[in-house]
C-alpha cells in the first residue's frame, strides 16, 4: 500500500531569517510523499527571493490577511489526503512528519481525525527574552489541554470548514473553539521553534495574543473598560506575581529581573490587545 500524499503548509510574513532553514529540514523528511506549499502573507523583506531558490516548493500570495486565512488559501491548491500544517520559524527532526501523522495512518476506526506534536523545544534559548518565555511546550504531559492541530485529514478540514480567522491568534484552536474537538498527541512527533527574541516583539505577540481572547466581561460594555482600567491600576502588584510564577514554572530564577521586564511587556501588550478587541474587534498581528 502506497503512503498517502501530505500537503504541508506553510504561511509565511516575513521570515527570511528562518524559512530556508524550515524548508531544508521538511525536504530531508523520511517520509513520502509530501507536497510543499506557502503562501506569502504579504511579506515585505526577502522571505520570497529565499523561497524560489527552492524549486520544489509551490509558491502562492496573498494580501496580508493573517496565518489561519493564509492556511485555508493554501488548501484550495492541496492535493494531499492529510494536511500538515507548519510554522516557517520551526525546523524538524527526519522523522518528525511520519511520527505526527502514524496516529491517523494507523487508526481504522475513523475517530482520529488529526494530531498534534508531543514536544516543541525552543531553539533560541540564547535570548534572554526567549529563555523568559520557556525553554519547551510538551504535550505528551498534558493531553487534557491540546487544542491546536498540527496534521488533520483533508475530509474533515473541509468538512468543518477550515480555520476561523476571527480567532486571532488562537486560529489553529478553531475546531476545538468551535466543535470541542481535540487534536490527538502524537508523542514521537518532536519540533524544534522560536520565540520572540526582542521586548517589541513579546509586546506585539501578547497584543495579538489579548486581541483574540473571548472572555465574557471583555463584550460587557462599561464592564469591560473598567476591568482594564483595574488590571492596569494593579499592574504594579500583579505584574511582579506573574515574574515569579513563570520563573517557578521554568525553574530558572537567575533571569528573574529580566523576568520582571518580560512580563510588563505581556502584561500591558495584553491589555492594549483587550482594548483594539473592545473598540475595534480587530486580532492585531
Amino acid at each position: 500500500m502506497k503512503n498517502l500524499l501530505v500537503s504541508v503548509i506553510i504561511p509565511v510574513y516575513n521570515e527570511e531569517e528562518d524559512i530556508e532553514e524550515c524548508l531544508n529540514t521538511l525536504q530531508e523528511q523520511n517520509y513520502k510523499p509530501i507536497e510543499i506549499i506557502i503562501v506569502d502573507d504579504g511579506s515585505t523583506d526577502k522571505t520570497l527571493e529565499i523561497i524560489k531558490r527552492f524549486k520544489k516548493v509551490k509558491l502562492l500570495k496573498q494580501d496580508h490577511k493573517g496565518p489561519g486565512a493564509a492556511r485555508n488559501f493554501c488548501v484550495k491548491y492541496s492535493k494531499g489526503e492529510i494536511f500538515v500544517f507548519i510554522d516557517a520559524d520551526m525546523s524538524f527532526p527526519k522523522d518528525y512528519i511520519e511520527n505526527l501523522i502514524d496516529p491517523i495512518l494507523k487508526d481504522k476506526t475513523g475517530k482520529i481525525i488529526g494530531t498534534t506534536r508531543g514536544l516543541e523545544i525552543i531553539k533560541n534559548t540564547d535570548n534572554i527574552w526567549s529563555r523568559c518565555w520557556g525553554k519547551y511546550k510538551a504535550t505528551r504531559k498534558s493531553v487534557r489541554e491540546a487544542k491546536a492541530f498540527r496534521s488533520i485529514r483533508k475530509d474533515k478540514f473541509l468538512e468543518m470548514g477550515g480555520f476561523d480567522s476571527r480567532y486571532g491568534y488562537a486560529d489553529d484552536q478553531t475546531f476545538w473553539l468551535k466543535y470541542g474537538v481535540r487534536p490527538t498527541v502524537a508523542e514521537k512527533a518532536v519540533c524544534y521553534h522560536k520565540n520572540p527574541e526582542t521586548l517589541k516583539s513579546v509586546y506585539k505577540q501578547s497584543r495579538w495574543i489579548g486581541s483574540s481572547h473571548d472572555y465574557f466581561w471583555l463584550n460587557v460594555p462599561l464592564f469591560n473598560f473598567l476591568g482594564i482600567l483595574l488590571a492596569f491600576f494593579l499592574s504594579p502588584l500583579v505584574i511582579p506575581l506573574f515574574a515569579v510564577k513563570k520563573c517557578h514554572e521554568n525553574k530558572d530564577w537567575i533571569i528573574f529581573p529580566y523576568m520582571f521586564v518580560f512580563m510588563s511587556a505581556r502584561y500591558f501588550g495584553t491589555l492594549r490587545g483587550y482594548v483594539n478587541k473592545i473598540l475595534w474587534n480587530i486580532n492585531v498581528r
